[in-house]
C-alpha cells in the first residue's frame, strides 16, 4: 500500500465500554453475515448530488474478511447478506438516496476493496474496516474526472468490535463521499480531463483480468516480483530449498547455484507461497484474489500440504510448517504503527499483505 500515490486517511473511533457489545444474531458458526443498515452520520453536501452510482470491482467476491466468536476467539468468514453487486448500492441508496437533488452532480465509485478484520488485546477489541476506491464526478452522468484513488482503514476500538464492522463499514464510505464533494466539486470549475463512463467501467472490470486468476493451472517457478505471480510467469523456474540455519531459503540448481534473495514468492507442484522475509506463507485463490490459507477453513482449502511434504518434510518441513501457521500483522499501512490487524490476504494492486 505504501508505494502507491494514494490518499490515506486515518480516522480513529475508540470506545472503550463497560459491557460487551451485541454480535450479530447468526445461528451459524461458519460464518457471520454483515448487515449494512441506516446510520447517523455527519451533514454533507448531498443537495449538490444528483446520484452516486457503485461499481463494484472488489477483487474477494467470497468474503468481507475474518472475525473472531466465542471465548476461544475462533476466525470464521464474514460476508455481505447480498452479492456484492447490490450490496453496496443498495446501501448507499437507503442512506442517501431520499437526500439528492436532481439538479446536482454524478458520482461513481469503483470499489475495489471492502475489507474487515479483528484482533483481541489484553485490555481490548479493535475493529479494523479497510474501503479502496477510485472516486470519479460528472456533471452530466456520461463524462467523468476521476476525484482521486481513496485508501483508508478506520480503526475502532471496544471490549467486543464484532457487532460494529457494519458501521465501521458506512463510515468508511462516508469518508469517500466527503472527500468526492470537497476536492470533486472544485475539480469541476477547473475544467479536468474527462472519460466516458463506459471506458471507466470497461478499464476497472479489465483490471481483474490477469492470467494468475484466469489460468486453469500454475507454473512451478519462484516469482522475483509481484508482476511475475499475477503473470503466471515465474523467472526462475529451476530450484530447490535448503536448511540455512534453520530457516529454509531458496536456491537456483544452475551450474552454479545461487541463494535466491529477495523473492516475492514461488509455486511448487501446482501451490502459492508468498514469501516474507523468512517467511514462507501459503496462499490460495479465492474469488478473483488470493487469502492466506490458513483462514480457509480445512473442507475448502486446496494447499493442503502447506509444503513440507513437497519437499520431505524433515527440519526444512518443520521450519515452514511452524511460518505458515504463526500470524503475520499488516505493516504497510503509515498510520498504523502499533496493534496491527492480522494479514489475511493479498492486496491484488500491490501484492501486500492485507487485512
Amino acid at each position: 500500500m505504501k508505494h502507491l500515490p494514494l490518499l490515506f486517511s486515518a480516522f480513529s473511533l475508540v470506545q472503550v465500554a463497560n459491557a460487551q457489545d451485541a454480535v450479530y444474531a447468526d445461528k451459524v458458526t461458519d460464518h457471520k453475515t454483515i448487515r449494512l443498515k441506516t446510520y447517523s452520520l455527519s451533514e454533507t453536501q448531498l443537495d449538490k448530488v444528483a446520484a452516486i452510482e457503485v461499481l463494484s470491482v472488489q477483487w474477494d467476491t467470497a468474503r468481507l474478511g475474518f472475525v473472531q466468536v466465542g471465548m476461544t476467539n475462533k476466525r470464521i468468514e464474514a460476508v455481505p447478506d447480498l452479492p456484492y453487486n447490490q450490496y453496496l448500492q443498495q446501501y448507499v441508496d437507503r442512506q442517501y438516496g431520499g437526500k439528492l437533488s436532481p439538479s446536482g452532480v454524478h458520482l461513481l465509485w469503483a470499489v475495489k476493496d471492502v475489507r474487515i478484520n479483528e484482533r483481541t488485546f489484553q485490555v481490548n477489541e479493535k475493529g479494523y474496516c479497510r474501503v479502496k476506491a477510485d472516486a470519479y464526478i460528472s456533471r452530466d452522468g456520461q463524462q467523468y474526472a476521476q476525484v482521486q484513488a481513496f485508501d483508508t482503514v478506520i480503526i475502532r476500538g471496544a471490549m467486543d468490535v464484532t457487532g460494529r464492522h457494519d458501521e465501521n463499514i458506512a463510515r468508511a464510505l462516508h469518508l469517500v463521499l466527503l472527500t468526492s464533494l470537497e476536492k470533486g466539486l472544485p475539480l469541476l470549475d477547473a475544467q479536468p480531463t474527462l472519460q466516458s463512463k463506459d471506458n471507466i467501467k470497461a478499464a476497472q472490470l479489465a483490471a481483474l483480468d490477469i492470467p494468475i486468476l484466469l489460468d486453469t493451472a500454475y507454473v512451478d517457478g519462484v516469482y522475483a516480483s509481484f508482476e511475475e505471480f499475477k503473470a503466471n510467469r515465474p523467472s526462475i523456474t529451476a530450484f530447490k530449498m535448503e536448511n540455512a540455519g534453520k530457516k529454509p531459503k531458496l536456491y537456483t540448481t544452475d551450474a552454479s547455484p545461487q541463494h535466491i534473495k529477495d523473492s516475492w514468492g514461488f509455486c511448487v507442484k501446482g501451490e502459492l507461497y508468498r514469501t516474507s522475509g523468512d517467511a514462507i506463507i501459503p496462499i490460495e485463490k479465492s474469488g478473483h484474489g488470493f487469502v492466506v490459507s490458513n483462514y480457509m477453513q480445512s473442507a475448502r482449502r486446496r494447499n493442503q500440504a502447506m509444503f513440507w511434504s513437497s519437499v520431505g518434510g524433515g527440519l526444512i518441513g518443520g521450519a515452514i510448517a511452524g511460518s505458515a501457521m504463526k500470524p503475520y500483522m499488516v505493516t504497510n499501512i503509515p498510520y498504523i504503527t502499533r496493534q496491527e490487524p492480522e494479514a489475511t490476504a493479498l492486496d491484488m494492486e500491490t501484492g501486500e499483505l492485507t487485512l
